[in-house]
């Protein structure tokens, strides 16, 4: 897919498995919380997040030569941890939505970080479309955030 002045995609995969990390989180957070409303939100970051990786997973074949569907070590030591903590808490939702917060900030990193490197055009604008997504996204789980 790469179309653009024979540039290839960079840092396309790490981006993928950090929200890939991300739908798994969400997806165990969401079993194990109180409130509906958080869950509800949990289910509007997956979905968020699945669109995402869709629409960034041609760059990743052409960057690897195949669809990217592993994780990130870092978001996964974090969901360790988060797992952890919840067992001793007495407030679940509230560690749970501090360490999603959290996972956002991660993501937006990585895909700011990919938007610093030399991209085809087309990838570009997928880029800023995910990240333009994901800054959403990382707005409202601030906002849950402030609530508790």
């Amino acid at each position: 897919m790469n179309t653009h002045q024979g540039q290839e995609a960079n840092h396309i995969t790490d981006i993928i498995q950090v929200m890939n990390s991300g739908i798994d989180f969400y997806e165990k957070a969401q079993d194990k919380v109180e409130d509906p409303a958080i869950g509800a939100l949990f289910q509007r970051m997956i979905d968020a997040r699945k669109v995402s990786v869709e629409s960034l997973q041609p760059y990743a074949i052409n960057q690897q030569g195949e669809r990217e569907d592993g994780s990130s070590f870092a978001v996964e030591a974090r969901r360790a941890y988060t797992s952890l903590i919840a067992k001793f808490s007495s407030d679940n939702d509230e560690t749970y939505v501090k360490e999603l917060e959290e996972v956002e900030d991660k993501t937006l990193e990585e895909i700011k970080a990919a938007m610093n490197k030399p991209q085809p055009h087309d990838c570009e604008a997928a880029l800023s479309k995910v990240l333009l997504t994901i800054q959403s996204c990382h707005t409202e789980m601030s906002r849950m955030q402030q609530k508790y």
